[in-house]
């Protein structure tokens, strides 16, 4: 099915503009004869024809546009050629002065015209969503290693999707404590999914967040070894204190006020004074601030899904393998679910990570340094390039 599906991608444009071609060809001729007898099925042939020229031109076109989207600007000039013949194709069968009567008195003509349309338009339209979907990741995940990596990180690679990598606004609350940045993460997607200014019911991503947000607290909190090796699920309930004391006892206001007290506060000295665990409340609340910046909702949501995404196949490939078969007898986890997803597309088993030349800090480090060395580079030629100018 795939070997069909790549060949006709490749192929149904030359087949499109060769089929409205020969339909233009068969009813140039077919004006010649078709005052002479003809058989009742040559007559069908010349009758869908007429009806079908346009809607095959129309969608060559399409399909000739969306392609020339899609590829670089130096494309083949061949297919810069076939737009003006199709566009001739358009309206080319009208010179037969065929079919006068029946186009007035039939109206099967126009339920086939309007079924062909809408058809034609379902097909270029989940094709072209579904594409979407599939080649989200495709030019950040292509081959073994980038998927190393991508196992190897729990967000940089959706900052680096949204161009949000660059700057340190959001990448702070990622280089701390894993238990931390659960929490930190959790916390700032509960402000933000509550605040004022945000409308979040309805959209897929908002929900999907919050649904794996609340997710991973319950493993911090309930089951902290499924998480990873040293979770302290302690800050659980610390973080819940300091939150208390930051709202002063204020619980009968509803959520959204809430949110707006705890916003208002965190960032006050006192606040930051009566915190025990290194001003988490506090961060979670400039975490959400710089969210908030993002002005567009969906893709607000978009970074905040991935992230979490990243956290939960984070999580997932450093969970040893006993734990998930533990917990097999009271249902499985979705943090099993993600393990065997993983397990099956080749991740990196505890037992690998460890069989490693150096330290994972090392290899960071190491590739930290290769970027260092190709950004010199690149300046490099910059400067010769500068010189042999002047």
């Amino acid at each position: 099915m795939s070997f069909s599906v790549q060949w006709w991608d490749e192929w149904q444009l030359r087949i499109l503009v060769l089929g409205s071609l020969f339909i233009q060809y068969f009813l140039f001729l077919s004006s010649v004869v078709r005052r002479c007898p003809l058989p009742s099925w040559l007559r069908l042939f010349m009758w869908l024809a007429y009806l079908g020229g346009d809607a095959l031109a129309i969608y060559a076109l399409a399909t000739l546009f969306n392609r020339h989207r899609q590829l670089p600007p130096d494309g083949s000039i061949l297919e810069v050629l076939w737009t003006p013949v199709l566009l001739i194709h358009l309206g080319g069968q009208h010179s037969m002065a065929a079919y006068n009567i029946e186009d007035n008195e039939l109206w099967s003509r126009h339920a086939i015209i309007v079924v062909s349309q809408v058809t034609v338009a379902l097909y270029v339209f989940c094709k072209s969503w579904s594409g979407e979907k599939r080649n989200g990741w495709t030019g950040y995940i292509h081959d073994a290693a980038s998927y190393t990596r991508f196992n190897s990180h729990r967000g940089q690679w959706t900052l680096n999707k949204h161009s949000l990598g660059r700057d340190n606004r959001l990448g702070w609350s990622l280089k701390m404590a894993f238990d931390r940045s659960i929490l930190l993460w959790h916390i700032a997607t509960d402000l933000c999914f509550h605040h004022q200014n945000t409308t979040p019911h309805g959209q897929e991503c908002a929900a999907a967040s919050r649904v794996i947000s609340n997710y991973m607290a319950y493993l911090l909190y309930i089951r902290p070894e499924m998480l990873m090796l040293g979770t302290r699920n302690g800050i659980f309930t610390v973080a819940c204190d300091d939150a208390e004391l930051i709202m002063g006892g204020r619980l009968a206001l509803d959520v959204s006020g809430l949110v707006q007290i705890i916003l208002h506060r965190a960032q006050q000295p006192r606040a930051l004074n009566t915190t025990k665990i290194g001003a988490l409340v506090p961060n979670a609340c400039r975490l959400a601030e710089a969210l908030m910046e993002l002005h567009d909702e969906g893709e607000r949501w978009e970074v905040v899904q991935g992230i979490w995404v990243e956290m939960l196949c984070y999580s997932a490939s450093r969970c040893r393998g006993y734990l998930h078969a533990k917990n097999m007898n009271e249902g499985p986890e979705l943090l099993s679910k993600v393990w065997i997803l993983l397990s099956l597309m080749g991740m990196e088993t505890p037992a690998d990570r460890y069989q490693k030349l150096g330290p994972p800090k090392a290899m960071e480090e190491e590739e930290e340094e290769e970027e260092e060395e190709e950004e010199e580079e690149e300046g490099d030629h910059e400067v010769e390039g500068l010189v042999v100018d002047c």
